[in-house]
């Protein structure tokens, strides 16, 4: 039968690539095998030969020390490949194909070859299993049997050789292409391998973590729990732990649920994890909770509002009246003669309690009013021409309260400005974050010691608020991270991380931009930039939540 490396070539050559073995090291299961061979056949050398394109070379061999490979054009094994049957040449001086081969006129002196073909899982005969005489012989049909189950063997060994590397170059695809982080570790846990996602995770470039036992990755707290995975992993082959915390070299910490398995890549031993990155799903879930307080909160606020509104209309509407009735009053009394001056006086101070009552009633009413308007933009609000004066202005009075008693205020507002195609409701959420973020750094402080800049300008085709505040200002290594959801520089408890990150977010759905700039302890500049120039015909996005 005529092997398919004759009608094929092309194709075996690249089989035999495929196997990745030609010119590797020595090993000691091929060794083992022609040792076998050789003493089965009563012969001095035996030999696992692979037919390169120019070349046989020897992945192992006994019999002829220093020599590794022999050019293809006079190789025994050439001829052995062309068939998938034993090839045996008894007495090479005899057989008219070798009698001139320098292998049979000089060293080694061949007269005996007997080559077993070694076939490839897909056909293709790649080299020979050969046992070699200096003197011609024959072999006994036991003989036969024995080369060709050793033969056998090789396959085999070729085979699973294949499908490790197989296996090598898809866990290499997965390692790159997965989108959960993949580490390949040796036995003792030391990390060998990891896919760009664990880098990312781990916040560092992949280089710089190889070698380092995996455990040192790993929160304090958490250390004695992965090491107890990977004893139960060696023990079971797999093993799960959830919730475990890495910490980062920025001194961050992510949140892993990680699965550990055992895998043999040949004669080793690796322990393979994938972790699932649960910060997202749980960023997500903090900020679910968070907008279902603000909405709380924003129902609770539209409630006291409308509890308070009713009652105070009553309230300002009697206080109108006595104003104007006292007013009356004292008109008639001054066309009287002889009017007491204390009643005089009683009359006027009695105007300034009650203008002082409804300028407070009216104070009561201006804040409920904006109380409702805060609470009642709707989270698919459309966009629509907002005049960003009046937007800022409205952050003003939320925040004055605490204003007052931090910073003096310094406006300079261009009058001109057009209108930017926004939403109310959310511009003015973002431009009272600004300002509250912005009175929180000059805290403890006083109008004295601190100011507060706001400013608005056209330019080209936007229009920019500035917000500046002169409190501590930001580190130039947290700088980059403010906009990160849940990244904060306040204590523990005293902010969640979500006002830049949810102000950056409305800002880029308004189709504007949001920039900072901070010079530590002098102080920080939100800049927002807004396009004035938006067909309106256009049908435009609405805000998500």
């Amino acid at each position: 039968m005529l092997s398919p490396g004759l009608l094929y070539e092309e194709e075996r050559l690249e089989a035999l690539v495929r196997h990745a073995i030609l010119d590797t090291p020595p090993e000691r299961e091929y060794d083992d095998v022609v040792q076998l061979a050789a003493s089965l056949c009563g012969v001095p050398m035996a030999l696992v030969s692979l037919v390169d394109r120019e070349r046989q070379w020897f992945k192992a061999n006994v019999g002829l020390p220093g020599v590794s490979e022999t050019e293809r054009c006079i190789s025994f094994c050439t001829f052995a490949i062309e068939r998938e049957e034993l090839f045996v040449v008894e007495d090479a001086r005899e057989d008219v194909r070798f009698a001139s081969n320098p292998l049979v006129t000089g060293a080694p002196f061949l007269r005996f070859y007997a080559g077993a073909p070694l076939q490839s899982e897909d056909g293709f005969l790649l080299g020979t299993l050969c046992v070699l005489d200096s003197v011609p012989r024959k072999l006994t049909e036991t003989q036969r049997r024995d080369l060709l189950a050793l033969k056998r063997q090789v396959e085999l060994l070729l085979r699973l050789r294949l499908k490790v590397k197989q296996t090598e170059a898809r866990n290499q695809q997965l390692l790159v292409s997965s989108g959960d982080a993949v580490l390949l570790l040796d036995e003792a846990g030391d990390v060998l391998e990891l896919n760009p996602v664990a880098a990312r995770v781990l916040g560092g470039e992949a280089g710089r973590f190889l070698g380092l036992p995996f455990e040192t990755l790993v929160a304090p707290d958490e250390r004695e729990t992965v090491l107890r995975a990977f004893r139960e992993v060696r023990a079971h082959g797999s093993a799960r732990v959830e919730n475990l915390g890495l910490r980062l070299h920025r001194g961050e910490r992510v949140v892993l649920d990680v699965v550990l398995s055992l895998q043999e890549v040949g004669s080793a031993r690796r322990l393979l994890l994938v972790g699932h990155d649960l910060t997202e799903r749980r960023r997500l879930e903090r900020q679910s909770l968070q907008n279902d307080r603000l909405a709380s909160m924003g129902a609770l606020a539209a409630g006291i509002a409308h509890e308070i509104n009713n009652p105070l209309a009553f309230v300002l509407s009697n206080l109108n009246f006595l104003h104007s009735w006292r007013a009356d009053l004292e008109r008639r009394l001054a066309e009287l003669p002889g009017v007491p001056e204390q009643l005089q006086a009683v009359l006027g101070e009695a105007g300034e309690v009650l203008a002082e009552s409804i300028e407070g009633c009216q104070r009561i009413r201006d804040i409920v009013r904006d109380m409702r308007f805060f609470s009642h933009h709707s989270s698919d609000e459309a966009l629509a021409p907002v005049d960003v004066n009046a937007s800022l202005d409205f952050a003003l009075r939320m925040a004055s309260p605490e204003l007052k008693s931090t910073a003096r205020l310094e406006k300079s507002l261009d009058e001109e400005l057009p209108p930017v195609l926004a939403s109310g409701g959310r511009l003015s959420q973002v431009f009272l974050n600004l300002i509250i973020n912005a009175i929180h750094a000059m805290q403890p402080g006083g109008p004295r010691q601190h100011t507060l800049c706001v400013r608005t300008v056209r330019e080209s085709e936007c229009v920019r608020v500035d917000i500046s505040d002169t409190g501590h200002g930001i580190a130039p290594e947290v700088l980059p991270r403010i906009f990160d959801p849940f990244f904060t520089t306040k204590p523990v408890g005293a902010g969640t991380g979500l006002g830049l990150s949810v102000s950056h977010a409305l800002v880029q759905k308004m189709g504007g931009e949001l920039r900072v700039h901070s010079e530590l302890g002098r102080g920080t500049t939100f800049s927002l930039m807004l396009p004035v120039r938006a067909r309106l015909a256009e049908p435009r996005p609405a805000l998500a939540s």
